[in-house]
């Protein structure tokens, strides 16, 4: 598996690109400048999207992409909550239920690889899960009323729910 070719392609510097927002997004959140914040997040948001497009339609998807794409919408997400959450608007149980759901993935996903010499793939439900946690984290940032707490269970329970299909499927995948 050879994860440097074709590292240069718009898709990979898109991802790279949604990295280097995260802590600038949280920068923000955390010290008040809500606008540019949501600013930096639609075009975080909207580079996610295109890099998926890109990738598709141009043949420029490679195994580093598969790789980075799903580590910056984790670490961006994980900034977001941590700001949210040292501002008083996330609750604890919700970062940290979260941030340990990205680890078990993290984990699995990389026992997975070693294992059959293969990058999983992203899934629908992980990908609706990834967009649930998205639109919880923007509603809280945009406070939307009477949002808190039900969102944050409904993005925990997709998250949770996209989790054991990743394993399932990696299992399956396994025994074979």
């Amino acid at each position: 598996m050879n994860l440097i070719k074709n590292f240069h392609t718009i898709p990979n510097y898109l991802s790279l690109a949604r990295l280097i927002l995260a802590p600038i997004i949280s920068y923000y959140l955390f010290w008040g400048n809500k606008t540019l914040a949501i600013i930096l997040i639609i075009i975080a948001y909207s580079s996610d999207v295109l890099d998926g497009i890109v990738a598709r339609h141009f043949k420029q998807e490679s195994e580093l992409g598969k790789i980075i794409d799903p580590i910056a919408d984790k670490v961006m997400y994980a900034f977001i909550a941590f700001a949210l959450l040292l501002k008083g608007l996330v609750p604890i149980w919700f970062f940290a239920f979260y941030i340990f759901r990205d680890l078990l993935i993290l984990l699995g996903s990389f026992l997975f690889a070693k294992k059959v010499k293969e990058i999983p793939k992203s899934n629908k439900w992980g990908k609706i899960s990834a967009f649930t946690v998205a639109i919880t984290l923007f509603g809280i940032i945009i406070e939307i009323p009477y949002f808190n707490p039900y969102a944050f269970i409904f993005a925990l329970i997709l998250s949770y729910f996209s989790t054991y299909i990743y394993f399932k499927v990696g299992y399956n995948q396994l025994k074979k």
